[in-house]
Formats: C-alpha cells, sequence, structure tokens
C-alpha cells in the first residue's frame, strides 16, 4: 500500500488537446534531470534555439492517445508530435530504448523535472541559448563520456567578415524552406501592435515614433529577437522556451524570390485562437511562423530555422531583446524561465559594456552610406 503511494502519475498534453498522455514514476526517481539539447537537428526539427527533454526511468509506464504523427529523424530516432496543433510530444531511440519528453507539455514542471545541464553546445557555434542559461555544465555532445566546454571553447568558430544580404531559413526535412532578406525602407513602413516582448500593457499610444517600430534594432539594420515562456507558444512547441524573430512579411520570401505563402511546401496551420495562427511543418513538425489578423504585415518566425554562419542565435541578423521574456508570468518551469531571465539581462549587460568599450576604443562615427541603409529605429537592449 505504501509502495503505491509513493508513485506518482504525471500528465502531459499538447495545445489543442487532442494529445494527451501520462507517465508514472516513483517519488524516489523525480524530479527527473531537464536537459536542453543545441544541436542542429534538434533546432532545425523544433524551430526553437534548444529543445528541453526528460528522459523517463526505463520502464516507466507510459501511455499517449491522439493523432501523433512520427518523423524518422535518424536511423533510430523517432520524433512524435500532435498532428492537429504541431506540439512535440516526445522521442524514442531504437537503439538505447529511451524515451525524452518534451518538457513543454508537462501539466506539472515543479517537483517532476530539474534542469540539469546542456547538450550538443558547439552546433550552436555560438553557444546559443546557453549564454543566457550559464549556471549549468555546457557540453560538447552528450554528456555522458563527452566533454565538458570550457570559456574558450567558441574560439574554433570564427564566422567570414562577409554582410550577407539573405538568409536562409529551413526545417529539418527541408519541407518548409524561406529567405529572410536585410531590413530596408520598406521594413518600418507598417503599423504593429506592440508585442508582450516590449513590454506588459505596452500600447501603441505611449510609444514615441522610434519606440512604435519595435521590431527592428540597432538603427534599423537588425530585427528583433526575442524569447517567450507564454502557455501557448509553449504547448504549440512542446518545449519550454520559444525563441522568435519579428520579421516584417515584405522581408521573408520563398524560394526563387516569391512573396510568402503560409500554404507553401510543407507547412500546415494551426487556428489557436480566433485570428491568430501558428504554421508548422506537417512532416517534421518544426515550429515555423505566428501570425495575426490584428497583425497581418510582421511575422514571428522561430529562430531555430534559421541558418545564420555565425551561430544559432545569429547576430548579425537579430537584436535580441534582454530585458524581458515574454509572458514570464506564465512560465510552467518557473525555475527555468526565471534563471534565463537572469541570464538574458546578465548577458544583456555584458554586451552593451563590451561594445560602449568598442565605440571608445574606435569611435562611432556613421558613415554617410551607413546612415542611408535604414531608418535609425530601436536600440541595442
Amino acid at each position: 500500500m505504501s509502495e503505491a503511494k509513493d508513485i506518482h502519475t504525471v500528465h502531459f498534453s499538447c495545445a489543442c488537446r487532442q494529445v494527451t498522455g501520462s507517465f508514472k514514476a516513483h517519488d524516489r526517481a523525480l524530479p527527473l534531470p531537464l536537459t536542453l539539447c543545441h544541436c542542429t537537428t534538434c533546432r532545425h526539427q523544433s524551430g526553437l534555439l534548444c529543445n528541453s527533454y526528460a528522459t523517463l526511468p526505463q520502464g516507466a509506464e507510459f501511455q499517449v492517445n491522439g493523432p501523433l504523427e512520427f518523423y524518422k529523424a535518424s536511423k533510430t530516432v523517432f520524433r512524435f508530435f500532435c498532428s492537429n496543433c504541431g506540439a512535440n510530444v516526445y522521442v524514442e531511440d531504437t537503439d538505447t530504448e529511451d524515451r525524452d519528453l518534451c518538457t513543454g507539455v508537462l501539466e506539472e514542471a515543479e517537483g517532476v523535472v530539474r534542469l540539469e545541464n546542456h547538450i550538443f553546445v558547439a552546433d550552436s557555434k555560438d553557444g546559443g541559448l546557453s549564454d543566457w542559461v550559464p549556471d549549468v555544465d555546457a557540453w560538447e555532445g552528450f554528456s555522458k563520456g563527452g566533454r565538458k566546454l570550457d570559456a574558450e571553447w567558441k574560439e574554433g568558430f570564427q564566422a567570414r567578415g562577409e554582410r550577407a544580404g539573405e538568409l536562409q531559413a529551413y526545417c529539418h526535412c527541408k519541407g518548409v524552406r524561406f529567405k529572410i532578406t536585410r531590413p530596408d525602407e520598406s521594413s518600418a513602413d507598417l503599423s504593429a501592435p506592440r508585442g508582450d516582448i516590449v513590454g506588459p500593457s505596452a500600447t501603441e499610444q505611449d510609444s514615441s515614433r522610434d519606440d512604435a517600430i519595435w521590431w527592428l534594432r540597432e538603427n534599423g539594420t537588425k530585427y528583433l529577437g526575442g524569447t517567450c515562456a507564454c502557455n501557448e507558444c509553449r504547448l504549440a512547441s512542446g518545449f519550454d522556451i520559444q525563441a522568435w524573430a519579428f520579421v516584417p512579411k515584405a522581408n521573408i520570401r520563398q524560394p526563387g524570390g516569391k512573396s510568402l505563402d503560409f500554404g507553401a511546401g510543407t507547412l500546415k496551420r494551426y487556428d489557436s485562437s480566433e485570428g491568430v495562427y501558428r504554421e508548422f511543418c506537417g512532416k517534421c513538425g518544426a515550429t515555423v511562423f505566428w501570425h495575426s489578423d490584428s497583425r497581418p504585415d510582421l511575422i514571428d518566425v522561430s529562430a531555430g530555422l534559421l541558418d545564420a554562419e555565425e551561430g544559432a542565435r545569429a547576430e548579425s541578423w537579430l537584436g535580441w531583446k534582454t530585458e524581458r521574456v515574454s509572458f514570464e508570468e506564465e512560465a510552467q518551469n518557473k525555475d527555468l524561465i526565471a534563471r534565463l531571465s537572469a541570464g538574458l539581462k546578465h548577458w544583456g549587460e555584458e554586451k552593451a559594456s563590451s561594445s560602449a568599450a568598442e565605440k571608445h576604443d574606435f569611435g562611432d562615427e556613421e558613415t554617410e552610406s551607413d546612415s542611408k541603409k535604414t531608418p535609425k529605429t530601436g536600440s541595442l537592449d
């Protein structure tokens, strides 16, 4: 009788709740170690900067119901996601017999999972999201038998100096492919309600002209990048931390230069609420776009799809919002998101300090050609 009381049943579900399930674990096995994986496969298969997983104990009773699709990511790895909303649910490795649950679908996190490490960080080239949650170990590959990364590991990854005019983006199966162009005059020539990433309860009416064009950063030369912990993003992706790039629709092109088409390739649409739409790849399950009727000309693009030479954060294209995690107050895994929020702020402060030092050393005079590139909107946070 006492043994039965020591068994904890943990439930999970996707955004549309068509996929539901549970697993059972002994209390002594909890909390399960939570791993953030930064490998190239995970980033392009999910659309996120990293995927959050918890490996279930061997032999744990597990059940799942609903319209699941599976994607064979490699010879032995199968990824299961909801065919209706696109939420990643779990991953199975037939070689190790491991089953990794995507932690964003959990109905509870406290006492169930606890952040342990970052793995395959070297795939990101620049550290990716691991630099924003720096208080756990980062590993080159798997942690078991692997190499722990030190502070100097990035020295071997030096991107070339050319400023590319286009940024390729794609999901893992490449059924979804598109490209992003550099900000131009048209990038600011639209109206878009301010997102929560700018700040809670922000309105156009109480903002300046520069602040109103919130999706452009660094004098209009980059797009805004931001993280989100809202319930809908968590449940629709299946993971705890969604990373978005905010890009005008006019700057997103299909292969061949055609305008963005939400029905192209393997894209599927999930209507998460009235007038709000999310696209995902119907073949591999990658989250791709968020857009709405109230904001038709500005698209949220899943940042993990971007293939920037310098690394996962695509810093030659994106100026990341570091002062806020959007909808932090909705976080399911409050410990993880609190650590992300603190790490982002610290990273932003260090970056600003480094930038100020460079300007002091080399001067910050703007050339005439630079001043004509784009309107001066936004600043680096």
